[in-house]
């Protein structure tokens, strides 16, 4: 048998040794490193493993922040968006308001004109600045239509009624709708749907809360859609006024990403045992801060 003699190393030392050992008959060489120096290495493997874990951290913050903003940029492009289209509004219904006007001077009622005018600039403070506000509280919403809404009976002498009904649930003084779309739905109603009847007419407004989504009913007992529809002059009013709100709906979102939409029922035609028209509109709805 071959021998073999052992060196002996300090325990300081950082040199590695080696070793023969005999196996089956063979020598088998053997390289040992100090306790001291793998430790060295261990520490120098997890310092680079933690600098690598640090830049992987710092590349996902960047790409997270980036996507971050990218987000917040698309919110505020649809801000903008919607902001936009009210304002293409407001010409339409400043129009119709002072038509009003028109209406009464060519009437020789020159003090229901003065009162009406008079009634018409606190709501066009109303609307002004309603319309620099992407929200706002269903409470002022609904004071704003009723100013228009009696701005509208004064017109038309009391040829029709009208009334609210706000469900339970719904907070109206904290629950938030984008403004301005309510309104040339009631404006519809009135002029086109129940303007031509002779009968009194009645216009119903309700509102229903589903989730994030408000639920806003306009009822009258009009005409009904489709001889609205069969007029020239009000299907292009009504398109114009319809295609805008389905555009705003389609651009406000709610946050579970539920965007609005627009039903228009035509009751005659649907099953009802009455003229008139039934519109829905789902509207995404926010609590206020």
């Amino acid at each position: 048998m071959r021998e073999f003699q052992a060196r002996t190393v300090p325990i300081y030392t950082f040199a590695a040794f080696n070793f023969s050992l005999p196996v089956s008959g063979k020598c088998l060489d053997m390289w040992l490193l100090p306790v001291t120096q793998f430790w060295v290495i261990w520490n120098g493997v997890l310092i680079v493993t933690a600098i690598i874990a640090i830049a992987a951290a710092l590349v996902m913050r960047k790409e997270f922040d980036r996507k971050k903003e990218k987000v917040a940029y698309n919110n505020r492009l649809l801000e903008l968006e919607a902001k936009a289209l009210t304002s293409q509004m407001n010409p339409h219904f400043i129009y119709n308001s002072l038509s009003t006007v028109q209406h009464l001077i060519v009437l020789n009622e020159q003090q229901k004109a003065f009162d009406y005018i008079s009634d018409f600039s606190l709501l066009m403070r109303q609307m002004l600045n309603n319309s620099r506000k992407s929200y706002v509280a269903l409470e002022d919403e609904i004071d704003f239509l009723t100013r228009y809404l009696e701005l509208e009976r004064f017109r038309f002498s009391n040829s029709f009624e009208y009334e609210f009904q706000v469900e339970d649930a719904i907070k109206v003084h904290s629950h938030c709708i984008a403004p301005m779309l309510i309104q040339p739905i009631l404006e519809n109603a009135i002029k086109h749907g129940m303007g031509p009847k002779k009968e009194k007419g009645m216009l119903k407004i309700a509102f229903s809360f589903h989730k994030d989504i408000l639920e806003c009913t306009v009822d009258d007992n009009g005409a009904g859609w489709k001889k609205t529809r069969s007029a020239t002059s009000a299907l292009k009013h009504e398109s114009t006024a319809l295609n805008i709100i389905r555009e705003r709906l389609n651009v406000i979102k709610s946050y579970d990403d539920n965007p609005g939409k627009l039903e228009i029922i035509d009751k005659a035609s649907s099953g009802y045992n009455e003229s008139g028209t039934l519109v829905r509109i789902f509207i995404p709805i926010i609590n206020s801060l």
